[in-house]
């Protein structure tokens, strides 16, 4: 009975103060999911943006390239995420450019995908 009283004191103690010493790393790890959160919505856009500025012949390509993405984004980070991908990619392509955005946009997409890419496979 002793074991167990001593056992709910540590748990109690830890409990209790385990909040005051984490609060500091739980709000950077916040700061950093939000950061994720933010760049992939971004990503997608820029994704989708993309995919109105190619040619049709190039769109087959583009279309593949955004589904490779998205599966190893959901393969890696999940499935949450993988939809804010998804979903900013679709507002993406309903987002009409002239030509001198759409070069900015391809320029954009080329090098989020090299970097993204690079991090996923460990090369460009």
């Amino acid at each position: 009975m002793r074991r167990t009283s001593n056992t709910l004191l540590l748990v109690a103690i830890t409990t209790l103060t385990t909040p005051v010493w984490a609060d500091e790393p739980q709000q950077e790890i916040l700061l950093k999911e939000e950061k994720i959160d933010t760049g992939l919505k971004n990503f997608g856009y820029q994704t989708g943006l993309a995919l109105g500025c190619v040619a049709a012949e190039q769109r087959a390509q583009l279309e593949t390239e955004a589904m490779n993405i998205n599966s190893e984004i959901s393969r890696t980070l999940g499935g949450d995420r993988a939809f804010l991908y998804a979903a900013s990619f679709g507002y993406g392509t309903n987002i009409e450019l002239n030509v001198q955005e759409c070069k900015q946009a391809l320029a954009n997409f080329e090098k989020r995908a090299a970097a993204f890419h690079q991090d996923t496979r460990g090369k460009k």
